[in-house]
């Protein structure tokens, strides 16, 4: 076969004259690649059609092993035979050996990447020709290197001729043809001396903020004849980091500005200031669109993004492969604002109410939201107190915020003025003890900070207390269903200024696991009512669910 009519070149082809859509550093990696096809020779390169085929044929002989496909041999895609076929099918004509020793992947979200780097790793242990190979499955937590070392040892159990040749065992997968052996590596995992690494696959390179770990990896490589590097990522929010150098060195290399023989970039991502919503820009960013997801399902992760303005920056980074820098606020103005219907209140007395306080003991404000469930929607009473500070509360309110004073002359915010300007909890208290008496109240939520007293006090009168933390664990499942209330618009809030304001100042935190939380040092302004109102409405739609399961249980 000639190169030209490899796989290889056809996705090359396919994207350059437009029948494959692809962004514009794929389109570049593809042109690299028939470029050299017609220049390479000049430079001892050439394309090794047996060896670009010999490892995508070995592709067949893992299987899937979660989903839908479970079970079902693994067929790569034109744009993952295209990345493999080129590191593994370009060679030096003076050595035989293989040209690309350094790679970077950046892929959007769930388009395959672990399974993706599994061909690689296990063909380098068993049919790459070198003697005791070692592949290492590294990331910056224990946790994240052991998803690809898992995926690995599934696979081998499920793969009958694998399984012949490997031994995976639980911190390691032997290779008893080749005397090699695969293991997982982070920095919170051990000590990485003395690792000798054939195959390194480096796993969400964006969390990557130990530069260490990344180059005990790459120089412990040296002492193999054609070691890989194989990072893999999605794209991260900071470029003033090892993955940002890695992707701007990408762009270098295919656009020509270095020559590096030796790298291997791919970079599926559409332009910066693509529009969202468009599919051209989603399958730029996804190359397994249609083929790991449909359409359906992205556009409802879209229709979420747009609705919780919070959400769109992540959209961009985890589902369009694009760069996000800075913050954004969590849900937007317009979004929030279709929920300010003004309601009466009595009509919700007697009803079952969740509560929540998030308390201030001296500069902060202090909230408590009851949340209402209601004939499908959820009503939320607010009620905010802002300490007057030790010089007083219009000094206070034009250092902060000059809306302070119309919100307390119309009633949405109450000035406490105890000792030295402090709050007033008797007052806090006769407000909850009101509460209460107008609502059949289910649960008070509080966060312990700072509510040693208070709680003493509360628990003596009996209050039904909920601790709540603040922390990602804590928050998470509330701000979600909190979204996603807000885009059914079944949030009914009455257009309280206050807690709009502080919703609109809430800046969000996500960790890895996807888990999110209000950050309030990088917040805009003060978030306690917003706090108070995810807490109250988190309490209260589990406290309905269980309520409607139990109901069941009983017909």
């Amino acid at each position: 076969m000639h190169p030209i009519d490899h796989p290889v070149s056809r996705y090359a082809l396919d994207v350059i004259e437009g029948r494959i859509i692809a962004g514009d550093l794929v389109t570049k990696a593809c042109l690299r690649h028939l470029t050299d096809l017609e220049t390479g020779r000049d430079r001892g390169l050439y394309f090794d059609v047996q060896a670009a085929t010999r490892i995508t044929r070995f592709a067949k002989m893992i299987c899937h092993t979660t989903g839908p496909m479970a079970g079902k041999p693994l067929a790569l895609e034109p744009w993952q035979v295209f990345r493999h076929g080129s590191v593994f099918g370009w060679k030096r004509e003076a050595t035989g050996l293989r040209r690309f020793k350094s790679t970077y992947h950046q892929v959007a979200k769930k388009n395959g990447k672990t399974t993706d780097t599994a061909v690689p790793m296990l063909f380098t242990q068993l049919f790459d020709g070198e003697a005791a190979p070692q592949g290492y499955c590294a990331a910056t937590t224990r946790e994240q290197a052991g998803l690809l070392f898992n995926e690995i040892k599934r696979m081998i159990r499920a793969s009958p001729a694998l399984s012949a040749m490997m031994r995976p065992w639980r911190a390691q997968i032997d290779t008893p043809p080749t005397s090699g052996y695969i293991k997982s590596l982070s920095r919170d995992g051990g000590t990485s001396d003395g690792i000798n690494p054939h195959f390194a696959a480096r796993d969400e390179v964006h969390r990557w903020t130990d530069r260490e770990l990344a180059e005990v990896v790459t120089n412990s490589m040296i002492a193999r004849a054609q070691p890989i590097d194989w990072a893999i990522t999605t794209a991260g929010a900071d470029r003033n980091t090892i993955c940002g150098e890695l992707r701007e060195y990408t762009e270098r290399v295919v656009n020509g500005a270095v020559q590096d023989d030796s790298f291997f970039g791919y970079v599926a991502e559409p332009p910066q200031d693509a529009d969202p919503a468009d599919p051209v820009a989603w399958k730029m960013g996804n190359p397994n669109l249609g083929v790991a997801f449909t359409e359906e399902s992205f556009r409802e992760i879209l229709t979420g993004a747009q609705a919780i303005q919070g959400r769109m920056p992540n959209f961009r980074r985890l589902h369009l492969n694009l760069w996000t820098e800075g913050e954004q606020t969590w849900i937007g103005r317009d979004s929030w604002d279709r929920g300010d219907a003004e309601f009466d209140v009595r009509m919700l007395y007697g009803k079952r109410a969740w509560a929540a306080l998030d308390m201030s003991r001296t500069t902060d404000m202090t909230s408590i939201v009851v949340a209402v469930p209601h004939e499908g929607q959820i009503y939320l009473i607010t009620y905010s107190f802002l300490p007057a500070g030790e010089k007083g509360f219009i000094a206070r309110a034009q250092r902060e915020n000059r809306d302070y004073v119309a919100w307390r002359d119309a009633g949405w915010l109450e000035v406490h003025n105890g000792k030295g300007g402090s709050m007033e909890f008797d007052k806090l208290i006769k407000r909850l003890e009101l509460i209460r008496s107008k609502f059949d109240l289910q649960e008070l939520a509080f966060d312990r900070w700072g509510m040693r007293d208070m709680r003493r006090e509360l628990e003596r009168r009996k209050f039904p207390l909920v601790e709540h933390g603040q922390g990602a664990v804590s928050m998470s499942s509330p701000m979600k269903t909190f979204e996603q209330l807000v885009i059914e618009t079944r949030i009914r809030h009455s257009g309280n200024p206050v807690l709009a304001w502080a919703v609109g100042n809430v800046m969000v935190d996500m960790d890895k696991a996807e888990n999110i939380s209000p950050n309030k040092k990088k917040s805009k302004g003060r978030i306690d009512p917003a706090v108070a109102a995810i807490m109250a409405v988190g309490r209260a739609v589990a406290g309905e669910r269980k309520r409607r399961a139990r109901e069941i249980e009983v017909l």
